[in-house]
């Protein structure tokens, strides 16, 4: 591996350990253990090293290659023997080769790709932790209302009988209680299932049974894009996107590639060197010789015009790849914008139709009391209330991914921005 760029992998790396462990927060422990833990993030690291040993690889065929061989011989000649030993130093280097040449250029761009799919794979557990953790958020959230929901509809359910058993309501009002009630019942089932899902999700990135999840205070600011325009935005994503830029260097790198399998029909150009010692033949002497070979491909059976199709259809791949990722960013960050905007509004919109439900609850269960609602009413209004609730919760933690979202578009997600959303969840 490049020495300077694995000093570059390191330092990202412990930069990347010492931030996460900076505060002792949910999400901060997680990422700790994901970082660790994940397997999707230890094979993307692995990959991204692995592909930088092609600069090596590609940088050698520039290099000379020097061999050392040993030989021993024996022969017999009318009855007399001769043994000889002998050394031999062979320095092969390459003096003009332009698909050597072209190689080298195409693995120049490795480097850099290397670390730009690390950082890829950084961002992109980040990503996948914050995701993965809302959603979880989602399910405990779920499960709480399914659970309020439950013992308000059997508190309900109880008062329903009380009524019925002096007389005061009919059988068709206990059958409708115990029919809602029944029904939160088996949404409380789903939602359980839902949240032990969501634990198992989190223990299959970061390796920590039972996360103990908590949510975003109440006070956690929504706010919208206020800075810059759409066009200035789509610009900044445009110049920081990973998966952008990895596009380009592979294009650019395709196009070298190109280059290499089209120069392959010109002569190539290599010199040798031959020091030569030995017990007998050459000890005194010490022999060398020197040669010049020039190469002149004539015909390989079409592999070489093969080849060269080949790769010139990889690099219109690789710029056509390019070209429609950058499309992607910038419908992508479009649509951010306003769905982040959007959602600035959703949860205000949330948040006043929580309030109206509860007075609405409120007023029909005073109806119910003096006989001006029937049960179906009061439990309408409750099931409305639950799913409320629901709305809004929901809404807030939608909010937090697009944000998040939008980090890792512009190519800006990083431990910061863990360690902030920790700070933001109750303790």
């Amino acid at each position: 591996m490049n020495a300077r760029f694995a000093k570059q992998s390191l330092a990202i790396s412990i930069a990347t350990l010492i931030s996460a462990s900076t505060q002792a927060g949910v999400l901060t422990d997680l990422y700790n253990s994901a970082l660790k833990n994940d397997a999707s993030y230890q094979e993307s690291r692995a990959s991204a090293l692995a592909t930088e040993t092609g600069y090596d690889i590609a940088l050698s065929n520039l290099y000379p290659s020097i061999a050392m061989t040993g030989t021993s011989s024996r022969s017999n000649a009318t009855g007399s023997s001769t043994t000889t030993n002998g050394m031999t130093l062979t320095i092969d280097q390459t003096l003009f080769s332009m698909p050597a040449w072209y190689g080298y250029k195409a693995a120049n761009q490795l480097p850099e790709i290397t670390q730009l799919s690390i950082e890829a794979a950084d961002q992109g557990l980040m990503f996948r932790l914050v995701s993965t953790y809302l959603a979880a958020l989602k399910a405990k959230n779920g499960l709480e209302v399914a659970e309020a929901q439950e013992r308000a509809l059997k508190r309900r359910l109880d008062q329903v009988n009380a009524q019925f058993e002096v007389g005061l309501i009919a059988i068709t009002d206990v059958l409708e209680a115990r029919a809602s009630y029944d029904d939160a019942r088996a949404s409380l089932f789903t939602a359980q299932s839902g949240v032990e899902s969501a634990l198992d999700s989190l223990e299959k990135m970061t390796g920590v049974s039972g996360v103990d999840l908590k949510k975003i205070q109440a006070n956690y600011p929504i706010e919208g894009i206020t800075e810059g325009s759409e066009s200035e935005w789509v610009e900044k994503a445009l110049a920081g996107n990973i998966t952008l830029r990895l596009k380009k260097l592979s294009e650019i790198s395709a196009g070298y590639e190109a280059e290499a399998y089209a120069s392959a029909h010109l002569p190539t150009l290599s010199f040798r060197y031959n020091a030569l010692s030995g017990d007998t033949a050459y000890e005194t002497r010490g022999d060398y010789n020197t040669s010049l070979t020039l190469s002149i491909p004539i015909f390989s059976g079409f592999e070489t015009t093969a080849n060269q199709d080949k790769y010139a259809y990889k690099h219109t791949e690789a710029l056509f790849a390019y070209e429609g990722e950058v499309k992607t960013v910038k419908a992508d960050t479009r649509k951010l914008l306003r769905d982040i905007e959007a959602s600035v509004k959703t949860v205000e919109a949330r948040k006043v139709a929580l309030e109206s439900r509860e007075k609405a609850l409120e007023a029909t269960s005073q109806g119910f009391e003096v006989g001006t609602r029937n049960i179906v009413d009061v439990l309408n209004a409750e099931t409305a209330l639950y799913a409320a609730k629901t709305d809004y919760a929901e809404a807030r933690i939608d909010h937090i991914a697009l944000v998040t979202e939008m980090k890792s578009t512009l190519g800006t997600l990083s431990p910061a921005d863990i360690e902030s959303l920790d700070s933001w969840l109750e303790g």
